[in-house]
């Protein structure tokens, strides 16, 4: 619950400088208004397009972390049984 809250705040703060982003329109039109959306939208999905390609290089290294640590030999205990009366 703790780590919903923090990722609701912080997409909060984020969502806050964003807008800032984008001048006031000085008109109440859509054409007035749009070029300033296509450039901040064009901006994140940019973003959002590198951190994925980021990503999948990192596809190899993360595989290898999970594998390296599934190949180890665990140490057997063996079963104890209790009789029940």
């Amino acid at each position: 619950m703790g780590s919903w809250m923090l990722v609701t705040g912080l997409a909060s703060l984020f969502a806050g400088d964003f807008s800032g982003m984008i001048p006031n329109p000085t008109g109440t039109t859509a054409i007035a208004t749009n070029p300033g959306y296509a450039k901040l939208f064009a901006e994140l999905g940019v973003g959002s397009l590198a951190v994925g390609i980021a990503l999948v290089v990192l596809i190899p290294f993360l595989r290898k972390l999970i594998t390296d640590k599934a190949e180890k030999p665990s140490v057997e205990v063996p079963a104890t049984v209790v009789p029940v009366a």
